[in-house]
Formats: C-alpha cells, sequence, structure tokens
C-alpha cells in the first residue's frame, strides 16, 4: 500500500474538521462579533462564514468546549494568531500519528 505524504494527510485532516465544524455552522449566520480575545486553550476547532453564501457578514466561528459557538472578526490580530495555532496542533498531531504509523511496520 502506498504511503501518504505528511502535507496530503494534514490537508486531509484539515478538510474533514472543517466539513465537520461546516456542518455544526450552517444552522445560524453570525450577526455581530465577539469583541473579548479568545483564549486558545477554550477552543475545540473554527469554521468560516463568507458574505458568499447565504449570510451577510464574514467570520470566523470558534468552536468552544461544551459546544459553544462564538462570531469573531477575521481582521483580528489575535483571531488569526489562535487559527495559526490550531493549524501547528493539526500538524503536530499528523506528525505524530505518521511517527506511530511507521514504528508499527
Amino acid at each position: 500500500m502506498p504511503q501518504m505524504s505528511a502535507p496530503v494527510i494534514t490537508l486531509f485532516v484539515l478538510v474533514a474538521v472543517g466539513l465537520f465544524a461546516h456542518s455544526e455552522a450552517q444552522q445560524a449566520c453570525c450577526t455581530s462579533y465577539t469583541q473579548r480575545p479568545m483564549p486558545i486553550h477554550l477552543i475545540r476547532g473554527y469554521s468560516i462564514q463568507t458574505i458568499k453564501g447565504r449570510c451577510n457578514l464574514n467570520a470566523i466561528i470558534f468552536h468552544l468546549l461544551k459546544f459553544r459557538n462564538v462570531c469573531v472578526d477575521p481582521t483580528k490580530s489575535w483571531v488569526m494568531e489562535n487559527i495559526r495555532k490550531l493549524r501547528e496542533k493539526a500538524e503536530e498531531l499528523n506528525k505524530n500519528k505518521s511517527k506511530n504509523n511507521n514504528n508499527h511496520k
């Protein structure tokens, strides 16, 4: 069986998380932003809302613990910093998974 490269697996994980988050977030549109920065340890994922769909506000929707969703402004630096940290976390999980799979062969 051919090996999948780490970037392909990372992309797959991000798409899967995005699809899961997207289905959760389709229930309602964000109409305003939460102004208070969210600590990264409370965030379990995120989805993206654009004005190209049925919503009229571009937003990042952070999915918090206890299944709460918070709409935040994608132009804020703290929002993009949290997204960067979430991506790093996903990449680290992917590296660890790849490493574990290679050790079991």
